[in-house]
């Protein structure tokens, strides 16, 4: 802090001045203080405007006498009601006639045009006769060059609109300190070398900026990469707050009062809000869980920054104590957790309180030159001893988190060190147990083998005669039950194989739905392969079971029957036949056409079997449309696959028919058989439609008929007992 801020807050107000000033009389000025001279005395005002009343010529006897620019001082009202003029006469001795002098207003609420002498000098702020409109000049607003000509005896004429504060701070702002007008010398190279101090602490802030940005980005990988340290993530965000909170602090330029204010007000709450969260990964690194204290200095921070950001817009020195009070608070608890933490030897605690032992130096160098130096540079001693009384405390944390993380990573690195030799040995030991498995496997089959040449010695004359006979029926059984597993379970193989080809172009289309930016078609993509991926699942799981079936088929034993939803059935198999030769053949289309009847009661039934039933059923129907279709001789057919339930009778009735080729009736009195096919060779085995009359009549006491008519189309009925 500068030593000259204590003065500065003194001199933002006004004080009362009696009024029985001369009319006549002139403010002798013999010298200027180096930091300028602050009028406030023997000013003459009086409201509304005319240009006339710039001319040193006019008569102000009339007007009052007022003083400005001190806090506290009480004004007329009608001060503060609009457009109005100031007026002071000054008089300059032989050692300021000659010198470069400059008018400024720094903290004025509101805009002001400023004449010597009836001449214009410049303008602060935007005046306008609606209140509403005028805007105040900035915190560090340009000096105005006063006229060397005139310089003798000077009147300095304000023509002042006040300004409206916004609602949140209009309470704490007092309209008293209008007017705030000082004298100062130009340019002498001290001043310019201020300027240059000032650039240089704004490059600073800029670095520390960028410091504490890299802190926190460097954190959250840290957090990302392990979790199980929340310090990291309380860090980050400490050191990503305190990089936005030097943001304003860049931009602390704004030619506008209002937006000064604003600015100061960002940077308050982000630095305030950033050294809570230091403290709240104190808290996390030592492992002591926040007590009230912590919670009362998050509930203060919401009512110390408005009120900080007011006192400084007033110029009081209370926003100033409350901010200095608020970082003792947490440093304090923070030095008490580190010490704690040291006692307790804890790891890092010395680390971090050698970051803290710095930063106490740099706090008491900054006390010290704000007090005893020369103010040379004070721009770049404020900038540089604040950023580091900052940076020394969060490098040391940062230091130790990183050893955290480091340590942790070379510990990991001993446990997979540990692990890929325990694997290694567990590895060498079933090898060696493989070893002797083998020999003891070699001995036993020695063993068996000589027995069973015994045996089969004994039985040679017995297989002999039975050889032919078993052969025989080994063979018919063999192959019946060959022919009937690869037929049931080609269907499902069918539709592996064409899901996964399907599921292939979904991929592709998902990577130019992606290269393209189209979220919606991605996310549509995604959830059709994710149902191609349950379908195959699915499917393999039921070629399974269908060779399951198949067997227990073998051994005489049926399904377990249970209540099942014959519409939902029906309509997933027929997608899915659907489907399975569209993805044999993607120049198909059919129309599907169903008609389930509403509130079928359900059936109980085994419903694998007759899925495979529908399947066969489906599969023969769209086979039919599809061999109309690929005649080319009818334009405008349209192949047609149709599904329908009923419940009459205490029966139900699925029909599954189609406007394919129909069924020759020769053929007809043939479907049912085994091995009876009219497909092409390798398309058919012969054994769907028998099976599925068995699973239908034999193994739900059902009936399967068929009516068809050739070049019409075909329709299987279904009866099953409700």
């Amino acid at each position: 802090m500068r030593r000259l801020l204590p003065l500065l807050f003194l001199l933002f107000g006004l004080r009362p001045v009696p009024a029985q000033v001369p009319d006549t009389a002139a403010l002798a000025l013999r010298r200027l203080p180096a930091a300028g001279l602050v009028l406030r005395q023997d000013w003459r005002y009086h409201p509304g405007d005319n240009p006339a009343w710039a001319r040193p010529e006019f008569d102000d006897r009339a007007w009052d006498t007022i003083g400005v620019a001190r806090p506290g001082a009480a004004l007329p009202t009608r001060a503060l009601g609009g457009i109005g003029w100031f007026r002071l006469r000054l008089r300059l001795t032989d050692s300021l006639r000659y010198q470069a002098l400059g008018c400024v207003m720094a903290r004025a609420l509101g805009a002001a045009e400023v004449y010597c002498n009836g001449r214009r000098l410049g303008q602060y702020g935007t005046l306008s006769a609606d209140p509403a409109r005028v805007r105040p000049g900035g915190f560090r607003p340009d000096p105005l060059d006063l006229p060397v000509a005139e310089r003798g005896e000077l009147l300095l004429a304000v023509r002042f609109a006040p300004w409206q504060p916004p609602a949140p701070l209009a309470r704490y702002i007092s309209q008293s300190r209008l007017l705030n007008v000082k004298l100062t010398l130009l340019p002498q190279p001290r001043i310019r070398f201020q300027e240059v101090g000032q650039s240089m602490s704004m490059a600073i802030y800029a670095v520390q900026g960028g410091v504490f940005l890299l802190l926190g980005l460097l954190h959250l990988t840290f957090y990302r990469y392990n979790r199980a340290q929340p310090a990291n993530r309380y860090f980050a965000l400490y050191a990503l707050l305190l990089a936005i909170g030097y943001l304003p602090v860049l931009n602390l330029t704004s030619p506008d009062l209002g937006g000064a204010l604003r600015e100061y007000f960002l940077s308050y709450v982000f630095l305030c809000a950033g050294c809570l969260w230091g403290l709240r990964a104190l808290y996390a690194l030592f492992e002591v869980r926040p007590g009230w204290l912590y919670k009362s200095l998050w509930a203060a921070t919401l009512l110390l920054v408005p009120f900080i950001t007011a006192e400084y817009a007033r110029g009081s020195a209370w926003g100033t104590a409350g901010l200095v009070a608020f970082v003792v608070l947490v440093g304090g608890e923070q030095l008490r957790l580190t010490v704690q933490a040291a006692r307790r030897r804890r790891r890092g605690a010395r680390l971090i309180g050698a970051g803290f032992a710095l930063s106490l130096l740099c706090l008491l160098f900054y006390l010290f030159s704000a007090v005893f130096v020369t103010q040379q540079l004070p721009a770049i001693t404020n900038a540089f001893a604040g950023s580091l009384l900052f940076f020394f405390p969060a490098l040391g944390i940062s230091l130790y988190l990183a050893r955290e993380f480091a340590l942790d990573a070379r510990l990991l690195q001993l446990k997979l060190g540990e692990v890929e030799r325990l694997s290694a040995q567990t590895l060498a030991q079933e090898q060696e147990k493989q070893a002797l498995l083998a020999r003891q496997n070699e001995t036993l089959e020695t063993q068996v083998q000589q027995r069973t040449d015994a045996l089969q010695r004994s039985l040679t004359e017995l297989r002999a005669t039975q050889a032919q006979l078993i052969q025989s029926e080994k063979m018919a059984s063999l192959g019946e039950l060959t022919a009937g597993i690869a037929h049931e379970i080609q269907n499902p193989l069918n539709f592996v194989n064409n899901f996964a080809d399907v599921s292939q172009e979904l991929v592709q289309e998902l990577k130019e739905a992606q290269a393209a930016g189209d979220a919606e078609e991605v996310e549509a993509l995604a959830e059709d392969l994710a149902q191609n991926l349950g379908r195959i699942h699915q499917h393999g799981q039921r070629a399974a079971g269908i060779v399951r079936g198949m067997l227990e088929h073998s051994r005489q034993s049926s399904g377990e029957r249970a209540p099942t939803d014959l519409n939902a059935l029906c309509e997933e198999y027929l997608r899915l036949a659907y489907h399975g030769l569209r993805a044999k053949d993607k120049t198909f289309n059919a129309t599907l056409d169903t008609d389930l009847a509403l509130g079928l009661p359900l059936v109980p039934a085994s419903a694998a079997d007759l899925g495979r039933v529908l399947l066969n059923l489906l599969n023969n129907a769209f086979y039919a449309v599809q061999q109309r279709q690929q005649r080319g001789t009818e334009p405008g057919y349209q192949p047609t696959v149709g599904v329908s339930t009923r419940l009459a009778a205490g029966a139900v009735k699925i029909r599954v028919r189609d406007n394919g080729t129909g069924i020759p009736e020769e053929v007809r009195q043939k479907i049912f058989q085994p091995f009876f096919t009219t497909k092409p060779t390798g398309e058919g085995t012969g054994l769907g439609l028998s099976l599925s009359y068995d699973i239908v009549t034999k193994g739900h006491g059902g009936t399967l008929d068929v009516d068809s008519e050739v070049n019409q189309g075909t329709e299987f009925i279904i009866t099953l007992p409700a």
